[in-house]
Protein backbone atom coordinates (compact mmCIF):
# COMPACT_ATOMS: atom_id res chain seq x y z
CA UNK A 1 0.00 0.00 0.00
CA UNK A 2 1.33 3.25 -0.44
CA UNK A 3 0.35 6.40 1.12
CA UNK A 4 1.80 8.63 -1.80
CA UNK A 5 1.36 9.76 -5.13
CA UNK A 6 4.01 11.08 -7.53
CA UNK A 7 3.11 13.95 -10.23
CA UNK A 8 4.57 14.70 -13.74
CA UNK A 9 8.17 16.20 -14.14
CA UNK A 10 10.19 13.70 -12.00
CA UNK A 11 13.81 14.28 -10.41
CA UNK A 12 16.56 13.22 -12.69
CA UNK A 13 17.39 9.85 -11.68
CA UNK A 14 19.98 7.54 -13.87
CA UNK A 15 19.20 6.02 -16.66
CA UNK A 16 19.32 2.28 -16.17
CA UNK A 17 16.20 1.73 -18.83
CA UNK A 18 14.70 3.31 -21.54
CA UNK A 19 11.68 4.62 -19.07
CA UNK A 20 14.45 5.87 -17.17
CA UNK A 21 16.15 7.59 -19.69
CA UNK A 22 12.98 9.29 -20.11
CA UNK A 23 12.56 10.12 -17.10
CA UNK A 24 15.88 12.02 -17.03
CA UNK A 25 14.96 13.87 -20.29
CA UNK A 26 11.36 14.95 -19.15
CA UNK A 27 13.07 16.41 -16.28
CA UNK A 28 14.20 19.66 -17.88
CA UNK A 29 13.32 21.23 -21.56
CA UNK A 30 16.15 19.56 -23.54
CA UNK A 31 19.15 17.53 -23.42
CA UNK A 32 22.17 17.42 -25.59
CA UNK A 33 23.93 13.83 -25.81
CA UNK A 34 26.79 14.73 -24.47
CA UNK A 35 24.79 16.32 -21.25
CA UNK A 36 22.72 13.08 -20.87
CA UNK A 37 26.20 10.99 -20.71
CA UNK A 38 27.27 13.37 -17.81
CA UNK A 39 23.87 13.06 -15.97
CA UNK A 40 23.13 9.22 -15.73
CA UNK A 41 26.94 7.81 -16.08
CA UNK A 42 26.07 5.32 -19.05
CA UNK A 43 28.55 4.35 -22.15
CA UNK A 44 27.43 6.36 -25.14
CA UNK A 45 26.88 2.71 -26.61
CA UNK A 46 24.52 2.19 -23.33
CA UNK A 47 22.94 5.92 -24.19
CA UNK A 48 22.45 5.00 -28.33
CA UNK A 49 20.76 1.89 -27.28
CA UNK A 50 18.15 3.40 -24.61
CA UNK A 51 18.02 6.51 -27.28
CA UNK A 52 17.11 4.13 -30.01
CA UNK A 53 13.36 2.65 -28.89
CA UNK A 54 12.57 6.77 -27.38
CA UNK A 55 12.85 7.62 -30.84
CA UNK A 56 11.55 5.51 -32.51
CA UNK A 57 7.82 5.45 -30.24
CA UNK A 58 7.84 8.77 -30.24
CA UNK A 59 8.71 9.91 -27.15
CA UNK A 60 11.53 11.79 -28.03
CA UNK A 61 12.46 13.63 -31.10
CA UNK A 62 15.47 15.96 -31.74
CA UNK A 63 14.72 19.62 -31.48
CA UNK A 64 17.45 21.56 -33.88
CA UNK A 65 20.71 22.79 -32.65
CA UNK A 66 22.27 23.65 -29.56
CA UNK A 67 23.91 27.13 -28.85
CA UNK A 68 27.29 27.45 -30.31
CA UNK A 69 30.29 25.26 -29.09
CA UNK A 70 32.71 25.44 -31.09
CA UNK A 71 32.54 22.40 -33.46
CA UNK A 72 29.64 20.76 -34.93
CA UNK A 73 26.95 21.85 -33.43
CA UNK A 74 25.20 18.81 -31.27
CA UNK A 75 21.24 18.09 -31.31
CA UNK A 76 18.75 19.25 -28.32
CA UNK A 77 16.87 16.14 -27.65
CA UNK A 78 13.20 16.88 -26.14
CA UNK A 79 10.62 14.82 -25.03
CA UNK A 80 7.43 14.57 -27.18
CA UNK A 81 5.05 16.20 -25.80
CA UNK A 82 3.49 18.08 -28.78
CA UNK A 83 -0.23 17.42 -29.18
CA UNK A 84 -0.56 14.96 -25.99
CA UNK A 85 -3.61 15.64 -23.82
CA UNK A 86 -5.15 15.57 -20.95
CA UNK A 87 -8.48 15.31 -20.41
CA UNK A 88 -9.96 16.80 -16.69
CA UNK A 89 -13.07 15.77 -14.61
CA UNK A 90 -13.25 18.39 -11.98
CA UNK A 91 -16.17 17.33 -9.95
CA UNK A 92 -17.55 19.86 -7.39
CA UNK A 93 -20.85 19.42 -5.36
CA UNK A 94 -22.92 21.43 -7.53
CA UNK A 95 -20.42 21.69 -10.90
CA UNK A 96 -18.48 19.95 -13.40
CA UNK A 97 -15.44 21.66 -14.94
CA UNK A 98 -14.22 19.87 -17.58
CA UNK A 99 -10.96 20.83 -19.23
CA UNK A 100 -8.71 19.01 -21.97
CA UNK A 101 -5.11 20.22 -20.62
CA UNK A 102 -1.59 19.51 -21.67
CA UNK A 103 0.73 17.40 -20.41
CA UNK A 104 1.18 20.57 -18.10
CA UNK A 105 -2.13 21.20 -17.29
CA UNK A 106 -2.28 24.46 -19.18
CA UNK A 107 -6.45 24.59 -20.59
CA UNK A 108 -6.48 24.15 -24.20
CA UNK A 109 -10.26 24.17 -24.34
CA UNK A 110 -12.41 23.38 -20.77
CA UNK A 111 -16.38 24.24 -20.14
CA UNK A 112 -18.11 24.46 -17.08
CA UNK A 113 -21.62 22.67 -16.25
CA UNK A 114 -24.10 22.26 -13.56
CA UNK A 115 -24.60 19.09 -11.70
CA UNK A 116 -25.56 17.51 -8.66
CA UNK A 117 -23.06 14.80 -7.29
CA UNK A 118 -25.61 13.89 -4.97
CA UNK A 119 -27.39 12.80 -8.05
CA UNK A 120 -26.91 8.93 -9.72
CA UNK A 121 -22.84 8.11 -10.83
CA UNK A 122 -23.84 6.99 -14.27
CA UNK A 123 -25.60 9.96 -14.84
CA UNK A 124 -23.53 12.67 -13.48
CA UNK A 125 -20.06 11.24 -15.18
CA UNK A 126 -22.23 10.69 -18.56
CA UNK A 127 -22.94 14.27 -18.69
CA UNK A 128 -19.54 15.35 -18.17
CA UNK A 129 -18.10 13.01 -20.34
CA UNK A 130 -20.06 14.16 -22.99
CA UNK A 131 -18.63 17.77 -22.60
CA UNK A 132 -16.09 16.09 -22.51
CA UNK A 133 -16.49 13.87 -26.05
CA UNK A 134 -17.39 17.80 -27.57
CA UNK A 135 -14.04 19.30 -26.27
CA UNK A 136 -11.49 16.82 -27.17
CA UNK A 137 -13.77 16.81 -30.74
CA UNK A 138 -12.68 20.47 -31.34
CA UNK A 139 -9.47 19.70 -31.00
CA UNK A 140 -6.81 18.86 -34.42
CA UNK A 141 -4.08 16.33 -34.48
CA UNK A 142 -4.07 15.17 -30.33
CA UNK A 143 -3.28 12.18 -28.59
CA UNK A 144 -5.52 11.40 -25.31
CA UNK A 145 -2.93 10.01 -22.96
CA UNK A 146 -5.06 9.76 -19.96
CA UNK A 147 -8.04 11.14 -18.13
CA UNK A 148 -7.77 12.91 -14.69
CA UNK A 149 -10.94 12.39 -12.59
CA UNK A 150 -11.47 15.19 -9.12
CA UNK A 151 -13.83 13.93 -6.96
CA UNK A 152 -15.42 15.70 -3.27
CA UNK A 153 -14.60 12.56 -1.40
CA UNK A 154 -11.95 9.93 -0.25
CA UNK A 155 -9.98 8.19 -3.03
CA UNK A 156 -8.71 4.62 -1.96
CA UNK A 157 -4.76 4.51 -2.87
CA UNK A 158 -5.23 1.20 -3.17
CA UNK A 159 -8.33 0.37 -5.23
CA UNK A 160 -8.28 3.56 -6.81
CA UNK A 161 -11.94 3.44 -5.99
CA UNK A 162 -14.16 6.35 -4.18
CA UNK A 163 -15.15 5.11 -0.87
CA UNK A 164 -18.28 6.48 1.17
CA UNK A 165 -18.78 10.53 0.61
CA UNK A 166 -20.90 12.35 2.50
CA UNK A 167 -21.84 14.46 -0.44
CA UNK A 168 -21.94 11.66 -2.74
CA UNK A 169 -24.39 8.72 -1.59
CA UNK A 170 -24.74 5.91 -3.95
CA UNK A 171 -20.77 6.36 -5.49
CA UNK A 172 -19.33 4.21 -2.66
CA UNK A 173 -17.68 1.31 -5.03
CA UNK A 174 -18.79 2.42 -8.16
CA UNK A 175 -16.73 1.40 -11.15
CA UNK A 176 -15.93 5.19 -11.96
CA UNK A 177 -12.88 4.40 -14.16
CA UNK A 178 -13.88 1.41 -15.67
CA UNK A 179 -16.64 3.54 -16.64
CA UNK A 180 -14.97 6.18 -18.31
CA UNK A 181 -12.55 4.50 -19.69
CA UNK A 182 -15.03 2.58 -21.60
CA UNK A 183 -15.38 5.45 -23.60
CA UNK A 184 -11.98 6.55 -24.21
CA UNK A 185 -9.73 3.40 -23.58
CA UNK A 186 -6.87 5.04 -22.07
CA UNK A 187 -5.32 4.90 -18.39
CA UNK A 188 -7.46 7.04 -15.88
CA UNK A 189 -7.14 7.99 -12.20
CA UNK A 190 -9.00 9.24 -9.41
CA UNK A 191 -8.33 11.69 -6.89
CA UNK A 192 -9.60 13.70 -3.99
CA UNK A 193 -10.39 17.48 -5.03
CA UNK A 194 -8.88 19.16 -2.50
CA UNK A 195 -5.38 16.92 -2.85
CA UNK A 196 -5.79 17.55 -6.53
CA UNK A 197 -5.95 21.49 -6.06
CA UNK A 198 -2.61 20.98 -3.74
CA UNK A 199 -0.85 19.59 -6.00
CA UNK A 200 -1.77 22.15 -8.79
CA UNK A 201 -0.86 24.91 -6.30
CA UNK A 202 2.76 22.81 -5.70
CA UNK A 203 3.06 22.78 -9.26
CA UNK A 204 2.54 26.58 -9.32
CA UNK A 205 5.26 27.31 -6.73
CA UNK A 206 8.22 24.89 -7.44
CA UNK A 207 10.56 24.52 -4.53
CA UNK A 208 7.63 25.39 -1.71
CA UNK A 209 7.84 22.02 0.77
CA UNK A 210 6.32 21.48 2.60
CA UNK A 211 3.07 22.97 1.03
CA UNK A 212 -0.46 22.97 2.47
CA UNK A 213 -3.07 23.39 0.32
CA UNK A 214 -7.17 24.40 1.26
CA UNK A 215 -10.20 24.29 -1.03
CA UNK A 216 -12.68 26.11 1.21
CA UNK A 217 -16.01 26.42 -0.38
CA UNK A 218 -19.44 24.41 -0.38
CA UNK A 219 -17.09 21.72 1.63
CA UNK A 220 -13.82 22.39 3.37
CA UNK A 221 -10.78 20.17 2.87
CA UNK A 222 -6.73 20.24 1.92
CA UNK A 223 -4.18 18.75 0.96
CA UNK A 224 -0.18 18.35 1.37
CA UNK A 225 2.64 18.16 -0.66
CA UNK A 226 5.72 17.16 0.36
CA UNK A 227 9.03 17.43 -1.89
CA UNK A 228 6.35 17.28 -5.05
CA UNK A 229 4.74 13.85 -3.70
CA UNK A 230 1.20 14.50 -1.98
CA UNK A 231 0.33 12.55 1.14
CA UNK A 232 -3.12 10.45 0.32
CA UNK A 233 -2.68 8.49 3.87
CA UNK A 234 -3.12 4.59 4.50
CA UNK A 235 -7.18 4.45 3.18
CA UNK A 236 -6.96 7.27 1.08
CA UNK A 237 -8.37 10.47 3.30
CA UNK A 238 -5.74 12.68 4.07
CA UNK A 239 -7.03 15.83 4.54
CA UNK A 240 -10.09 15.23 5.40
CA UNK A 241 -10.34 18.54 7.82
CA UNK A 242 -14.01 19.28 7.50
CA UNK A 243 -14.71 17.00 9.83
CA UNK A 244 -12.68 17.09 12.66
CA UNK A 245 -14.55 18.05 15.43
CA UNK A 246 -14.46 21.81 17.01
CA UNK A 247 -16.63 21.26 19.91
CA UNK A 248 -17.72 18.07 21.57
CA UNK A 249 -20.77 20.10 22.72
CA UNK A 250 -24.04 18.04 21.58
CA UNK A 251 -26.21 20.78 21.03
CA UNK A 252 -23.74 21.80 17.96
CA UNK A 253 -24.58 21.61 14.58
CA UNK A 254 -25.70 18.47 12.82
CA UNK A 255 -23.00 17.72 10.10
CA UNK A 256 -23.83 15.90 6.86
CA UNK A 257 -21.35 12.95 8.10
CA UNK A 258 -23.73 12.67 11.38
CA UNK A 259 -21.89 13.80 13.96
CA UNK A 260 -22.23 17.10 15.54
CA UNK A 261 -19.40 19.78 16.20
CA UNK A 262 -17.81 19.10 12.69
CA UNK A 263 -15.75 21.83 11.20
CA UNK A 264 -18.06 21.74 8.24
CA UNK A 265 -20.99 21.61 9.86
CA UNK A 266 -20.12 25.09 11.20
CA UNK A 267 -17.70 26.76 8.66
CA UNK A 268 -18.41 25.34 4.84
CA UNK A 269 -20.26 26.97 2.59
CA UNK A 270 -23.44 24.76 2.51
CA UNK A 271 -23.37 24.95 6.67
CA UNK A 272 -23.41 29.12 6.51
CA UNK A 273 -26.06 29.23 3.34
CA UNK A 274 -28.15 26.33 5.09
CA UNK A 275 -28.27 28.53 8.00
CA UNK A 276 -29.81 31.48 5.92
CA UNK A 277 -32.19 28.71 4.49
CA UNK A 278 -30.63 29.51 1.21
CA UNK A 279 -30.27 26.42 -0.84
CA UNK A 280 -26.40 26.27 -2.13
CA UNK A 281 -25.82 26.18 -5.94
CA UNK A 282 -22.55 27.31 -7.71
CA UNK A 283 -19.70 28.61 -6.60
CA UNK A 284 -19.84 31.63 -7.64
CA UNK A 285 -23.03 32.32 -6.25
CA UNK A 286 -21.59 31.10 -3.18
CA UNK A 287 -18.70 33.89 -2.96
CA UNK A 288 -21.49 36.20 -3.97
CA UNK A 289 -23.89 35.90 -1.20
CA UNK A 290 -21.25 34.83 1.81
CA UNK A 291 -18.35 37.82 0.54
CA UNK A 292 -19.36 39.93 3.60
CA UNK A 293 -21.43 38.29 6.56
CA UNK A 294 -19.76 38.07 9.53
CA UNK A 295 -20.66 34.41 9.18
CA UNK A 296 -17.94 33.75 7.27
CA UNK A 297 -15.51 35.65 9.01
CA UNK A 298 -16.42 33.34 11.98
CA UNK A 299 -16.27 30.39 9.51
CA UNK A 300 -12.70 31.07 8.31
CA UNK A 301 -11.62 32.01 12.27
CA UNK A 302 -12.79 27.97 12.72
CA UNK A 303 -10.62 27.09 9.74
CA UNK A 304 -7.53 28.64 11.22
CA UNK A 305 -7.45 27.36 14.16
CA UNK A 306 -8.31 23.65 12.68
CA UNK A 307 -4.86 24.60 10.43
CA UNK A 308 -2.99 25.51 13.75
CA UNK A 309 -2.88 22.12 14.97
CA UNK A 310 -2.12 21.56 11.23
CA UNK A 311 0.82 23.55 11.42
CA UNK A 312 2.13 22.08 14.80
CA UNK A 313 1.83 18.85 13.07
CA UNK A 314 3.77 19.59 9.59
CA UNK A 315 5.15 22.86 9.80
CA UNK A 316 4.53 23.89 5.94
CA UNK A 317 6.81 26.56 4.57
CA UNK A 318 3.64 27.90 2.87
CA UNK A 319 0.01 27.51 2.98
CA UNK A 320 -2.56 28.15 0.40
CA UNK A 321 -6.20 29.22 0.52
CA UNK A 322 -8.32 28.15 -2.88
CA UNK A 323 -11.81 27.19 -3.51
CA UNK A 324 -14.34 30.49 -3.95
CA UNK A 325 -14.60 31.20 -0.28
CA UNK A 326 -11.13 30.42 0.81
CA UNK A 327 -9.37 32.91 -2.08
CA UNK A 328 -11.89 36.05 -0.53
CA UNK A 329 -9.78 38.47 1.18
CA UNK A 330 -11.92 38.56 4.55
CA UNK A 331 -11.11 34.52 4.71
CA UNK A 332 -6.99 34.82 4.44
CA UNK A 333 -7.35 37.72 6.78
CA UNK A 334 -8.97 35.54 9.28
CA UNK A 335 -7.17 32.66 9.01
CA UNK A 336 -3.67 34.46 8.93
CA UNK A 337 -4.97 35.88 12.05
CA UNK A 338 -6.02 32.67 13.74
CA UNK A 339 -2.92 30.43 12.86
CA UNK A 340 -0.46 33.02 13.95
CA UNK A 341 -2.73 33.55 17.06
CA UNK A 342 -2.85 29.64 17.87
CA UNK A 343 0.22 28.24 16.63
CA UNK A 344 3.55 28.80 18.17
CA UNK A 345 5.32 31.34 16.91
CA UNK A 346 8.41 29.89 16.07
CA UNK A 347 6.40 27.72 13.38
CA UNK A 348 4.84 30.95 12.14
CA UNK A 349 7.56 33.25 11.99
CA UNK A 350 8.56 32.70 8.41
CA UNK A 351 5.09 31.08 7.21
CA UNK A 352 3.67 32.26 4.08
CA UNK A 353 -0.42 32.30 4.03
CA UNK A 354 -1.50 33.41 0.74
CA UNK A 355 -4.91 33.26 -1.41
CA UNK A 356 -4.72 31.35 -4.42
CA UNK A 357 -3.96 33.04 -7.90
CA UNK A 358 -3.95 29.94 -9.69
CA UNK A 359 -7.44 29.71 -12.12
CA UNK A 360 -7.81 25.78 -12.06
CA UNK A 361 -5.62 23.79 -9.90
CA UNK A 362 -7.32 21.01 -9.88
CA UNK A 363 -6.90 20.37 -13.53
CA UNK A 364 -2.87 21.21 -13.35
CA UNK A 365 -2.97 18.72 -10.61
CA UNK A 366 -4.54 15.68 -12.03
CA UNK A 367 -2.50 16.18 -15.18
CA UNK A 368 0.34 15.94 -13.43
CA UNK A 369 -0.92 12.58 -12.02
CA UNK A 370 -2.07 11.78 -15.31
CA UNK A 371 1.18 12.63 -16.82
CA UNK A 372 3.41 10.94 -14.09
CA UNK A 373 1.45 7.94 -14.17
CA UNK A 374 1.09 7.10 -18.04
CA UNK A 375 5.14 8.07 -18.51
CA UNK A 376 6.76 6.16 -15.32
CA UNK A 377 9.96 4.68 -15.87
CA UNK A 378 7.87 1.02 -15.06
CA UNK A 379 5.24 1.77 -18.06
CA UNK A 380 7.48 3.64 -20.89
CA UNK A 381 9.25 0.25 -20.42
CA UNK A 382 6.27 -2.07 -20.60
CA UNK A 383 5.11 -0.12 -23.69
CA UNK A 384 8.10 -0.65 -25.20
CA UNK A 385 8.49 -4.18 -24.72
Amino acid sequence: MTALRTTGRPAATPGSSPGRLLQVIRSRDDWTRQQLLAETGLSRMTLFERLDPLFRAGLVHEAGPAGPTGGRPAALIRFADQGRVVLVLDLDHHTARVAVTDLAGRSLRERELAVDVAGPPDSVLTTACDAGDALLAAGAAETLVGVGVALPGPVSPVTGLLRPATVMPGWDGFPIAAAIAARWPVPVLLENDARAHALGEAADRPGTTPLVAVKYAHGIGAGVVLDGALLCGFDGAAGDIGHIRVTGDDAAPLCRCGRTGCLAAFASGYALLRRRGVTPSSSDDLAARLAASGDLRDGARLLGRTLAGLVALVNPQTIVLGGSLGRLPVVVDEVTAAVRADALERLTGDLEIVASTARHPAAVGMAALVTGHVYAPAAVDALLA
